[in-house]
């Protein structure tokens, strides 16, 4: 549920296109106005005058011929990605920006194939779109930028991140869904943006539908012509009978002169000129070659619209009229830029540095490789850096990396070009796992401990919302981890992207990730933690947030999702290995507060069961929460790793192995053990694996007392004594209180 459903002109395509099988296309558009004037009703009005007005300048034949003054309108692309083909090249926005203004102007090669009917119709808008050189702080821009958000997934309203000052730039949003599943784009009327909506200005495109390379194609690129025109206020062809009829399927008018009453449709005639399509009139063929019709045909504006859009250019509605003055072009550095506009031809900005791997966590030894994904300028050359990396440093755009140490370890980026240098630094990006478990199956782990530090919080997207230790509001009144999904905006205005903050919930991920554990002698092996949850769905189906469960051998480079049961009964729901639904609710309605559970009663248990082998020397379990728009806080409390512990070998089994003092108070380490025919070594790390002593014992079939050097006066902390027979290994915990 969203607080607000956008004002639209919201254009659903569905199907695949073949040349044998064309798209169909579906407008939402009155159904979407209808929906925010709901909510909004002192919108409507407005709306509807401007709507009047419009259409009285549309009716009069003097107003089909505009002055030849050329407008200019500067343009921002933010394109939401998650690093993955939404996030488009550069270049693609460059060739949706020539696409445009070809179309805009009545340059497009492909108008010799309009209609005879049509072809003395032509209507040159005498529009000229270019990229931003300026942004709103001052900074210098190439007019595009790459912005990494789970709302990408989602593409709706609230997806409109980052707007810039709409009276200055026309925004638009690349995104990898449109609101629903199937959603080619959509943009907004200028008077339905007045007032308190001026916040959804801007037009939305799925990436696939944005100019004619890359992840586009030719056949798509009049999509944002179609949705600029919705923009500049221009009705499809076919009026408002999506209102009427719930899709253009009735003839209807867009209250232009020159284009003719068209019932709408999905489809092409056979391409063979002069076709006949004449629904609405027997005589008058209808102008399928629109770009505010729903077919792929299309091929021109008409003269009427594109003297309505430059009517709308010189009125108020959203602001349009101030876009073009001399003033905003000088202020957002468009005064003086050329078209087409290419890498050679905007300003060279200093780059914006950023990366991605395909994990952040891993083995000491793995291998770890990072991308570019640095944006804003050409760069020419790399520079990174790594803590404790092999090779430390880089000048390759894309490196694959080992680490030799366990802990988080820091990497930075820095990209340069002639105009400056971008740096991108991320304090313990990456962590790397010890080569030995930090704990022995079985285990249980009830966060009061320094243990509760030992796990790892991913917080991919670094917002308000991450997993952290809260006291007091564990089970039993403890101390448990908490996500923070809620956060109090009030006060915060419509300026700030923080005021949509819990609008925008739905999609976000965030993680837990457990110590690792030997389980290799450990039978029946089950991972089970306790964990609260309210909602503020007000019904069941309304709940689908969700929480999944994961284990991983390999130090978290990669995880298989594991089967949960709540509270000892197997479940099924809605999301497969996940807690869903009904069964995610423990403290039933949150009523969009600080939820916080209050009793015992308030908890739930879950219990996933793991396969062990000989590959389970260090096992790592992740607990996953998935947001909707409507979730709230998540905790966790009393992690446990049960099942039956059996003899670790038979060979370290003989060795009786006693580790004394422990827990100690300073004093040194000592061994006893029964030596069988191998030598044995003892080695001590602290919790990020560094090596405090090593020894090997060469002493063999006899009773073996020693005191490990160098283990007097330790920190107070936890370590780990890896214990290793010839082929066998174990570990024991020692602590320093």
């Amino acid at each position: 549920m969203k607080r607000l459903y956008s004002i639209l002109a919201f254009c659903f395509i569905a199907g695949s296109f073949v040349h044998a099988q064309q798209e169909e296309r579906k407008c939402g558009t009155y159904e979407a106005l209808k929906k925010t004037f709901e909510m909004y009703p002192e919108l409507e009005a407005g709306y509807y005058a401007n709507r009047l007005l419009q259409d009285s300048l549309n009716a009069n034949p003097e107003n089909l011929q505009k002055s030849q003054v050329t407008y200019t309108i500067p343009v921002v692309f933010h394109i939401l990605h998650d690093y993955g083909v939404e996030n488009i090249t550069d270049a693609q926005v460059y060739d949706a920006m020539e696409v445009i203004n070809r179309e805009f102007n009545a340059a497009d090669p492909d108008s010799v194939d309009i209609h005879p009917d049509f072809d003395t119709l032509i209507g040159n808008a005498h529009i000229e779109f270019k990229l931003a050189a300026i942004d709103p702080l001052g900074n210098c821009t190439n007019g595009i930028e790459h912005i990494y958000s789970h709302e990408t997934f989602n593409g709706d309203a609230f997806a409109k991140i980052h707007q810039w000052n709409r009276a200055h730039y026309l925004n638009i949003w690349v995104v990898d869904v449109v609101g629903t599943p199937g959603a080619a784009a959509y943009a907004m009327f200028p008077a339905a943006t007045d007032g308190a909506g001026y916040w959804l200005d801007g037009i939305v495109s799925n990436h696939t539908y944005v100019g004619s390379i890359g992840t586009s194609s030719t056949f798509r690129e009049s999509t944002l012509t179609h949705e600029l025109g919705h923009w500049l206020g221009l009705q499809h062809t076919f009026g408002d009978s999506d209102l009427i009829n719930n899709g253009p399927t009735i003839c209807n008018d867009d209250g232009i002169l020159d284009t003719p009453p068209t019932k709408g449709h999905q489809s092409c005639p056979t391409f063979i000129p002069p076709y006949s399509w004449a629904d609405c009139n027997d005589t008058i063929n209808e102008d399928l070659q629109n770009y505010m019709d729903y077919s792929y045909c299309d091929r021109h504006f008409s003269p009427g619209q594109a003297a309505s859009m430059n009517n709308t250019l010189e009125g108020i509605a959203g602001q349009r009229n101030i876009l073009w003055q001399d003033t905003t072009l000088i202020e957002t550095g468009t005064m003086d830029q050329t078209l087409p506009q290419t890498p050679l031809t905007v300003p060279l900005c200093t780059p914006v540095a950023d990366f991605i791997t395909e994990t952040t966590e891993v083995c000491i030894g793995g291998m770890v490789s990072f991308r570019d994904a640095s944006w804003n300028a050409v760069i020419d050359s790399y520079a990174w850096e790594f803590e404790d990396g092999s090779p430390a440093t880089s000048t390759s755009a894309n490196p694959t990396v080992s680490f030799t140490s366990a802990g988080y370890k820091t990497v930075t980026l820095r990209v340069t070009n002639a105009a400056g240098t971008g740096t991108e630094t991320r304090t313990g990006y990456i962590y790397v796992s010890q080569d030995h478990a930090t704990f022995d199956g079985p285990t249980s782990i009830d966060l009061e401990g320094p243990s509760a530090n030992w796990f790892v919080v991913n917080n991919y997207e670094n917002n308000y919302g991450e997993f952290a230790l809260s006291n007091g509001n564990g089970y039993d009144n403890s101390r448990a981890y908490k996500l923070t999904n809620f956060k109090d905006v009030t006060g915060a205005d419509l300026f700030n992207d923080d005021f949509f903050y819990n609008d925008r919930l739905g999609g976000s991920v965030d993680e837990l990730i457990t110590p690792s554990f030997d389980l290799r002698y450990t039978s029946g092996v089950t991972m089970s933690f306790k964990y609260s949850y309210a909602t503020n769905a007000t019904q069941e189906s309304q709940i689908t947030e969700f929480v999944k469960v994961y284990a991983s051998t390999d130090c978290g480079a990669s995880w298989q999702a594991r089967s949960i049961a709540v509270n000892g009964t197997s479940i099924g729901g809605s999301v497969a290995n996940g807690i869903s639904g009904g069964d995610l609710v423990t403290g039933g309605f949150a009523g969009f507060t600080d939820y916080a559970p209050t009793s015992n009663n308030d908890w739930k248990t879950a219990t996933v069961a793991i396969n062990t082998s000989a590959a389970s020397d260090k096992v790592m379990f992740k607990i996953e929460f998935n947001a909707s728009d409507l979730a709230s806080n998540f905790y966790v409390d009393n992690i446990n790793v049960d099942g039956t512990l059996g003899l670790i070998s038979d060979e370290l089994s003989a060795l009786n192995i006693n580790v004394f003092p422990n827990p100690s108070n300073g004093e040194a380490i000592n061994i006893n053990y029964t030596a069988q025919n191998e030598a044995v070594t003892f080695t001590l790390r602290d919790t990020q694996g560094k090596v405090i002593s090593s020894e090997t014992i060469n002493e063999t079939n006899t009773i073996v007392n020693h005191s490990l050097a160098n283990t007097a006066n330790l920190n107070a902390a936890c370590y780990f004594l890896e214990i290793t027979s010839g082929e066998h290994t174990t570990t024991k915990k020692v602590v320093v209180l």
